[in-house]
């Protein structure tokens, strides 16, 4: 049973949203989370209960999310689900949304898997494609608007471009096909866990301005590593889909040293980061067998989430994918 709706929707998606909303049956064994980017988002919950079978409410930190309910994500606020609840802070914007339809389905990639069923709607630009090409590496199931018939057609044609959508579908058969989705068997094996990324980084700040990164790109994050030494031990004992490793560390070992040995060990790719983006420093990196990546510092999320997933591509790592042993 798929028992997560995800919709995201922008410009010229009320009336979608609604649409879909209002045909929704009062017993259906799923919650339905809607980001949507306009302004009408604060006062959306009482739109759509004008017309909705179900019960429907703004989320709000902590509350559980529980099946044949409707929930709206806050104004100005990101919105997740985490371990059967919604979390909602003022986190940083993705490019210019908060909410940010892709923080919620990645989330929900992360705590659905195949139970996922991701939606997206009419609205100008990109937001959402990334958050369903991960519901769909999870298993999950991507339905999209036809853009033939969206307002603001961007939204579902970048979608339809870049993920191998389930089904393109007028707004007046959406509602058809999330009950007969909900209502299928799916897959009782266990989701694959995130991708899991090791990080190298002896300035606690920067460590950690990492970690809040992954979490909000849904990888996971372990560590951090202070030294060469330790990083090489945490490899060893975690085996990580990859590697972020800073060039220059504290203690006798650098960067580089940490991860040839692990390279030569465990086949694990590395992502260097450094301060020193010059020339000598990239030639140093740019021909060794480990090195997948670059990125230099201050970095930017969307230069890291980049360079890691081109990593994870180059080396074959797909979310779902086997494990090293």
């Amino acid at each position: 049973m798929r028992d997560m709706i995800v919709i995201g929707a922008s410009a010229g998606g009320v009336t979608a949203v609604k649409e879909v909303t209002r045909a929704l049956p009062a017993g259906i064994a799923a919650a339905i989370v809607i980001v949507m980017h306009r302004t009408l988002q604060s006062c959306l919950p009482e739109l759509l209960a004008t017309s909705a079978r179900l019960r429907v409410q703004a989320a709000a930190d902590l509350m559980p999310v529980a099946a044949g309910n409707i929930y709206i994500a806050p104004p100005d606020h990101q919105l997740s689900v985490e371990n059967g609840l919604f979390r909602v802070d003022q986190s940083p914007r993705e490019g210019t949304y908060r909410p940010s339809i892709n923080a919620l389905f990645r989330s929900a990639a992360t705590e659905y898997g195949r139970r996922a069923i991701g939606v997206i709607l009419s609205g100008a630009l990109n937001d959402g494609v990334a958050g369903l090409w991960q519901i769909k590496k999870r298993g999950g199931v991507a339905v999209v608007q036809d853009p033939a018939e969206a307002l603001f057609p961007d939204m579902p044609k970048n979608a339809i471009q870049n993920v191998p959508v389930d089904f393109v579908l007028p707004v007046s058969s959406i509602s058809e096909k999330l009950i007969e989705l909900s209502e299928e068997e799916t897959n009782s094996e266990t989701p694959p866990g995130p991708v899991r990324i090791l990080i190298v980084e002896d300035e606690a700040i920067a460590a950690e301005a990492l970690k809040d990164r992954f979490h909000l790109l849904g990888y996971e994050a372990i560590g951090p590593a202070r030294f060469g030494e330790d990083a090489v031990q945490l490899a060893r004992n975690t085996q990580p889909d990859l590697v972020v490793m800073d060039i220059q560390l504290a203690g006798p070992m650098t960067g580089i040293e940490a991860a040839r040995l692990i390279w030569a060990e465990w086949r694990i790719p590395i992502v260097y980061i450094t301060a020193f983006a010059n020339r000598a420093t990239f030639d140093q990196v740019n021909t060794a067998a480990e090195c997948y990546g670059y990125v230099a510092k201050p970095f930017h999320t969307n230069a890291v989430h980049a360079a890691i997933e081109l990593a994870l591509k180059r080396q074959g790592t797909r979310r779902g994918g086997e494990r090293r042993h």
